[in-house]
Formats: structure tokens, sequence, C-alpha cells
């Protein structure tokens, strides 16, 4: 029964981690369609800020509290503090590196995940979740088609780059017992709020009706991706749960077609392709390897049926 209980627990965080990186590509095409006429700081503070007013909304008070105790604001802000650096880092290597070349760097995160997973979080990763990880990762190299050798420096930001997202990643399940999912939506997006408005005076622009309609949506997208997002880490492992990553590619795709009618070239697809081949072959061999340990906890124990007195479990 605990078996099958973990395993639809597991299932349900890789159905929240799919529907989150769906609503981040939708709302990367949102941003997209604004930035043509304002400047993304202005955007990005638009959807922090309308994400905490959504997030405050439904929390209750003892999840507003949460967010100036220990250890919820040290997790909070060394999250941010991580977010910010993985921007700052990822649009600087950009002056120097070709988009193509930037992507692949940056996908490198999920490569980051699964290996600290193990010593920082105690999770098992088997030789399945590498392989769909780094299948996944030949898609994303494949689609963007990195051509010549990139500058040292630059590589090595939008790797550090990576390397902060999956620090992001590792922090949000090491913190799920202890901190809410409110506390992490409205704390990491205020800061990054505040952040953003540094340059308001000098940068931001006056909006019109369908700017604001598009950040009214872009707030909601937002929203759910990281709501999705953060209740899908406390549900499955990191290390199973970051090839799912690479599927931001695909939805990309549909997006890009929906919505702007770009319609990508045959490498695109191709990678795109490998890269649903990876998320279904981690989620196939996730659910063989649920079936088995369900199948082994609820064979009889040789020595019969455990005692509770002497401080076992026993399943009626």
């Amino acid at each position: 029964m605990r078996g099958l209980t973990a395993r639809s627990t597991t299932f349900a965080g890789v159905a929240l981690m799919f529907l989150s990186w769906a609503a981040f590509s939708l709302q990367d095409a949102i941003v997209k369609a604004l930035v043509v006429n304002l400047p993304v700081v202005e955007v990005l503070f638009a959807r922090s800020i309308l994400i905490v007013v959504f997030a405050a909304c439904g929390a209750s008070r003892f999840e507003l509290s949460s967010i100036f105790k220990r250890p919820a604001a040290e997790i909070i802000l060394i999250r941010s503090a991580l977010i910010v650096l993985a921007w700052l880092t990822y649009y600087t290597a950009s002056r120097s590196l070709q988009l193509a070349e930037l992507v692949t760097f940056y996908f490198a995160a999920p490569l980051f995940v699964v290996a600290l997973s193990r010593p920082m979080l105690g999770e098992f990763v088997g030789l399945g979740r590498w392989l769909a990880t780094l299948a996944g990762f030949c898609g994303v190299v494949v689609a963007a088609n990195p051509s010549n050798a990139p500058s040292l420096l630059p590589a090595g930001l939008a790797l550090v780059a990576a390397l902060s997202w999956g620090m992001t990643s590792i922090l949000a399940r090491k913190a799920a017992n202890s901190v809410n999912t409110s506390a992490m939506l409205i704390g990491s997006n205020a800061t990054f709020a505040v952040i953003c408005l540094f340059p308001a005076p000098w940068l931001f622009a006056r909006p019109d009706a369908r700017a604001l309609v598009l950040m009214l949506a872009l707030g909601v997208v937002g929203g759910l991706g990281q709501y999705f997002w953060f209740e899908g880490v406390r549900r499955a492992q990191v290390s199973l749960l970051a090839p799912l990553e690479y599927s931001m590619l695909a939805f990309a795709v549909l997006w890009g077609w929906s919505f702007f009618g770009d319609w990508p070239d045959s490498r695109t697809l191709i990678g795109a392709g490998m890269v649903l081949v990876s998320g279904t072959a981690s989620l196939l061999l996730e659910t063989r390897r649920g079936r088995e340990t369900a199948e082994a906890s609820s064979l009889p124990s040789p020595l019969g049926p455990t005692n509770p007195a002497i401080g076992g479990d026993c399943e009626v």
C-alpha cells in the first residue's frame, strides 16, 4: 500500500512538472510579445508583482508570517540570490554567444541537478535517469546546432547560470518539508520585483491596453508555472524531474507555431523529438522501478508478520 502511495505521489510530481514547463514556455511566448515595445525589466517586474498579489490572496496568515521566519527567510533569500546570479550571468554571456550556444550551455542545468542530487539530497540516481538526462541534452544540442567553438569566459558564465538554476531546484527540494509554496512564491517574486524596480525611472514605459492584458496573462501563467513547479518538486525527486525541463523545447515549438507562425526547421523538430523520447523513457523507467518496488514491498516476510510491539509496522 505504501509503495502504491509513493508511486502515485511521484506521478503527481511528474505531471505537475510537465504542466509547469508548459506554462513557463507559454510565459516566454508572452514575454516575447511584450518586449517588442516594453523593456524586459518592466515586464518581469509586472509579472513578479502580479504573482505576489495572487499568491498573497490565496495564502493563510500563517503562510504569510512564515516568510519572515527561519528557515523560510534564509532559503528564500539564498534562492533569490541564485536566481539573480543566473539572470546576470546568462544575459552577460548572451552578449558574446550565439543564441544556439547560449541555450545549449544553459540547458546543462538538469545535468547539474542530477549530479548534485545524490551528495546534497541523498537521492538514488540510477543509470536510467542519467541516460534520460543525457538524451534530452543531446536533443537540445541537435536543435540548437552550435557551430563554432565559443569563447571560454562567456561559456563559463553560461555554465554558472546553469549551475545557479540547478541549485535553486536542489534548495527547493531540500526545503520541501519546511517552507510552504505560498511563502516561496511571495518571497522569491517580491525580492525579484524589488531588484527590477531599481532601473524604473530610466527604463520603464507606459503600456497600452493590449500590453496590460498581456501582462495580466503573464502574471497568471507565470504564477501557475511556479506553483506547479514548487508542488512538483515537493512530490518527486529532482533527479527524476530534471530531464523534464527539456520538454520546454517541444512546448516552445508548439507555442511558437500557434502564436507567431514560427515553423521550426528539421533539426529543431528532430531535437524536440529526442527530448520527448527522453522524457517518455524517464517516465517509463520510473514506472517500472515503482512497480518493482511495490511488488517487493507486498511480498510476505520469510520470518512471518512483523510484531508491532517490537517496533515494526503491521498493515491490515
